[in-house]
């Protein structure tokens, strides 16, 4: 115990004045002897012993009156055994929740982010100057090594971080929220450490694997002697009564979407709270020009879909927003857009392994009328795919001039080394491959991996021996069984029939083993590189046999079928499903290259290839405007301009993040002339629409601008509104030895106590009054018996 005032715990000393009045008045009595005495000497004998101490208790008391009277004006504090801080300056790490669950509004129109950026700044204005405050918004918050010599600040500094904090992130983890802060506060200057979380704690964030997680974090570092003071402030409790509905995802049916290909968009609506909403309006727009309207309705507690029908005009990536008009308590999440890309028609390139004479009698034949139907019955109608026929001896030359989308090697029995090395290297840089099997593969030629310039490309799966009669249909017939329910463009082809294909009849096919990245000794392949992955099989047998494998290799895939393209095999390519199932197929390869649309605080990649003229392209004069239509291109550079490309000035490229001005981003270091590389742009904790911009000048003086878009969402979750369980909240902050509040007072009142110790005048305080009673109860007690005495 240590006083705030500890000259005036020398005020007890003044319990002697009673007891020197007590010693002096017992001196000051004579004794008179009288005849009958010897006849009271038991009675006065008891009276003395009961006197004495009654007086004894009075003495007692009125010692302890000063004593008392001292300590409560010295204000002693409760400190254990353990040396005060004091007013040494203190580490302040402040992690603040600002997702976008915070933006919601209670019934008074007030949301929680609003609410305790009022709190903080009056708590912020209660620190000493020589405080240091590090300031970390859960949104920026991705590893450990991103504290690490993080800038501290000073309270106005603070202040004006505070004042700017907007709620439009996705979810974090809170497991990752306190080994952040934690590390954060090891690098602090000061001795005297606190952590600082402040967050409505949804469900979504205080899960099973957060608390996994914190279990972790304490098991790692079990000591909590330099640890530093850990506070939880939940701002949430009522977020389950609040009304919701939301813009939860925007789907479209098709994988890929091509110029003047209508295609069917699925918004899905979600109803939080416990009322049925009724005819809520949602509107469509489509590159900032409304579409389309109409009426939903949402039980509660569930969702609802509406669709909307559209056709692009050109290429590039657009813009699709869906907003539904409904009050409630977060509005920020009743729109929601998504960036889709439209490509150009699709230019797969079909290599023959075994041309026929007579009509459909060649390998790829079935194949090139189900990728390109209307081609091939010569209607005005637009194809997504442009399917072109070759022979092996043509595939150099054609992949040189004009380098296709998709490669397809139907029965190609054998390749050279410099067919191989092509091939792979299309692959590795994003293209794409699709083998069909046939009666002219021989293990020579596809058994191994296939080099590539900067190595090895291996296949999806090795090849085994051959099933079934190739040349006879007179065996027992086999079946297809299952496709890969997570294979999004093939669930699509019969939806609620598990097996689409089983009326197929297969004659034969190829034993395929898929290749995994580590075989069965643990050992890593040495074909394989840190960007391939495992085989995926996409359709097996009714035996369980693959059928269909797919692979990742670098930037692109191969597929591997076990089956010929043509009916030899199977009766599949006579089949209806067949060109739904080749088309999908395509359209899946091509429209899985980029990423339009990440959750916030994910990065976003931007091939320089979309800056290309011939893609988007605006004039300088339009460019100026942020809400300007990438898709609507006006004018292109002329071909003297585009030649002397190489010869200018390096491009300047932008970003204009929602809600913010027009940043400039620095060249990547590969950057080179005439040669694709990437664009990263981790900022993203902002959810809205993202435009950047290239702007490279040219020999004569001018500028052409070229511009692109992407898409930074949050998660769906953060708008279901669902409080975690106080005690699951409790849980976890016990886990850690963090302290968990509902104000900022208690904060405020633990700190005092954990730095300063705990007050305890207030119970000297109690005890002094009590002292007085029992002082005063004693007196009266004694005089009465001195009046029964002398009566």
């Amino acid at each position: 115990m240590m006083f705030l005032n500890g000259l005036l715990a020398f005020g007890a000393l003044a319990f002697t004045i009673p007891l020197a009045i007590h010693l002096l008045y017992r001196s000051k009595f004579k004794t008179i002897q009288w005849g009958a005495m010897h006849l009271l000497e038991p009675v006065v004998r008891i009276n003395r012993r009961r006197i004495q101490w009654m007086h004894l208790l009075l003495l007692l008391l009125r010692c302890l009156l000063p004593i008392l009277l001292a300590f409560c004006l010295s204000l002693p504090l409760l400190t254990g055994c353990r040396a005060l801080p004091g007013d040494t300056p203190q580490t302040v790490v402040m992690i603040i929740d600002d997702s976008l669950s915070m933006a919601a509004r209670d019934d008074s129109g007030v949301s929680n982010i609003d609410r305790i950026k009022s709190q903080l700044g009056d708590y912020l204005g209660k620190l000493s100057r020589r405080d240091e405050i590090i300031w970390m918004p859960a949104s920026e918050i991705h590893s450990v090594a991103s504290t690490a010599g993080r800038a501290t600040m000073g309270t106005n500094d603070a202040r004006d971080r505070l004042r700017r904090l907007t709620a439009s992130s996705g979810p974090f983890d809170l497991a990752k929220l306190v080994r952040a802060g934690i590390a954060a506060a090891d690098n602090g200057s000061h001795l005297e450490r606190q952590v600082l979380i402040v967050s409505d704690f949804q469900s979504c964030n205080v899960n099973d694997a957060s608390l996994e997680g914190l279990k972790t974090l304490m098991q790692a570092s079990p000591s909590d002697l330099a640890r530093p003071a850990i506070h939880f402030l939940n701002v949430g409790g009522t977020l389950n009564s609040r009304e919701n509905l939301s813009v939860d995802s925007i789907e479209t049916m098709s994988p890929a979407l091509v110029p003047d290909r209508r295609t069917t968009f699925s918004a899905r609506i979600r109803n939080a709270s416990d009322k049925v909403v009724n005819d809520a309006r949602v509107t469509w727009a489509i590159d900032g020009v409304n579409a389309e309207s109409g009426l939903v309705s949402v039980a509660a507690r569930s969702t609802s879909m509406i669709n909307h029908t559209a056709a692009f005009t050109g290429s590039g990536i657009h813009e699709v927003v869906v907003t539904v008009e409904h009050p409630d308590a977060l509005l920020e999440d009743n729109r929601r857009s998504v960036a889709v890309e439209v490509i150009r028609e699709i230019d797969v390139l079909l290599v023959d392994g075994q041309p026929g004479k007579e009509p459909l009698s060649g390998e790829t034949d079935f194949l090139a009328i189900a990728l390109s139907p209307f081609a091939f019955a010569q209607q005005d109608q637009v194809d997504a795919v442009r399917a072109s026929v070759i022979s092996e001896s043509e595939l150099l030359k054609r992949m040189s001039e004009q380098p296709p989308n998709i490669v397809v090697l139907a029965n190609v029995g054998s390749l050279s080394d410099e067919q191989q090395v092509k091939i792979a290297d299309f692959v590795y840089n994003g293209g794409s491959l699709v083998l069909f099997d046939g009666v002219n593969l021989t293990k020579a030629g596809y058994v191994k991996s296939w080099k590539s310039g900067t190595g090895e490309m291996p296949l999806p799966a090795r090849l085994d021996a051959i099933i079934g009669s190739p040349d006879s249909d007179t065996e027992t017939l086999m079946r297809i069984g299952t496709l890969n329910s997570q294979y999004t463009p093939w669930s699509r082809l019969a939806p609620g029939d598990q097996r689409p294909l089983s009326g197929v009849d297969v004659f034969a096919y190829r034993k395929l083993i898929p290749r995994v990245k580590k075989d069965v000794d643990g050992k890593t392949d040495d074909d394989d590189t840190p960007t391939d992955s495992d085989a995926i099989v996409l359709m097996s047998m009714s035996s369980g046999d693959p059928l269909v494998v797919s692979a990742q290799r670098s930037r692109g895939r191969v597929v591997q079928f076990a089956i010929p393209a043509d009916d030899s095999w199977t009766s599949l390519p006579l089949r209806r499903i067949y060109l739904p199932m080749m088309q999908q197929l395509a359209l899946d390869l091509i429209g899985s290259g980029r990423a339009t649309t990440v959750i916030t605080g994910e990065p976003m990649i931007v091939s320089l290839d979309e800056f290309k003229p011939d893609d988007v392209v605006v004039s300088e004069s339009e460019s100026t405007n942020s809400n300007s239509n990438p898709s609507k291109s006006k004018a292109k550079p002329s071909a003297g301009q585009v030649a002397t490309d190489s010869d200018a000035e390096p491009p300047i490229f932008t970003v204009q993040p929602p809600r913010s001005s027009e940043t400039t981003i620095p060249l990547p270091s590969d950057w080179k002339a005439d040669e694709a590389t990437e664009l990263v742009w981790a900022q993203t904790r902002q959810a809205g629409v993202y435009r950047f911009r290239q702007i490279r000048p040219q020999a004569d003086g001018k500028r052409v601008v070229t511009s692109t878009v992407r898409v930074a969402e949050v998660p769906a979750e953060e708008s279901q509104l669902r409080d975690t369980e106080p005690e699951r909240v409790a849980a976890a902050a016990e886990m850690i030895g963090a302290s968990l509040h509902t104000d900022l007072d208690s904060i405020e009142t633990a700190e005092q106590n954990r730095r300063y110790g705990r007050e305890i005048w207030r119970w000297f305080l109690f005890a002094l009054l009590i002292a007085m009673i029992l002082e005063l109860v004693v007196q009266q007690q004694i005089v009465h018996k001195n009046h029964g005495s002398i009566a």
